[in-house]
């Protein structure tokens, strides 16, 4: 004779199982992406010098949710060998935005054309003592003519937007997206 089991004794271990069972499933979704080997700072290329523009989204979708009606460029950056500057000059024409991503693909921060200053978007990307370096070499009297960030991750990349603002229009924003100056200042 087989002995039954019984709600009073299944129960607890039914319960306890379910929970460990909920721990396991939420941690290996939350952890997936750290070690996922095909990042985003991987499929766009890995390290490569200069801003790159993107393949058309028509022709290969190398961004997931890519917008048809814009124009892509990426640069990478790695803080190990210098400070990162990325300069725009901005034109009426083109709307540029910018957004900069660590290296697993998060957006720390991000700007368009209509926040330039002077017609220019020039931001930096220091570590802190790269960071505290420039900012014991400013002039006291001046305010600094760049924006300075310092990213959660020494390497990451930039991706650059241009709107196709009207049919025929993807060129000019080719122009646009690829006439970000993306490179590294060697300390």
């Amino acid at each position: 004779m087989t002995p039954r089991l019984r709600g009073p004794i299944v129960l607890p271990w039914a319960l306890g199982a379910l929970f460990l069972a909920g721990i396991v499933h939420i941690s290996s979704v939350l952890l997936m992406p750290r070690f996922a080997q095909n990042d985003a700072y991987v499929r766009l290329g890995g390290r490569m010098r200069g801003t790159v523009a993107l393949p058309d989204p028509s022709v290969a979708q190398s961004i997931p949710f890519q917008d048809q009606r814009a124009e892509y460029s990426v640069c990478h950056y790695d803080l190990d060998l210098g400070a990162a500057r990325v300069r725009s000059e901005v034109t009426p024409d083109a709307l540029v935005a910018i957004s900069f991503h660590d290296r697993t693909g998060r957006i720390f921060y991000s700007t368009t054309d209509r926040a330039a200053l002077r017609g220019r978007i020039d931001v930096r990307l220091l570590t802190p003592r790269q960071l505290d370096s420039v900012e014991a070499s400013d002039p006291e009297d001046q305010a600094p003519q760049e924006l300075r960030l310092t990213p959660p991750t020494p390497t990451g990349f930039v991706l650059v937007r241009a709107l196709i603002e009207q049919p025929g229009g993807r060129a000019a924003a080719r122009q646009a997206a690829n006439a970000v100056i993306c490179r590294t200042e060697r300390e």
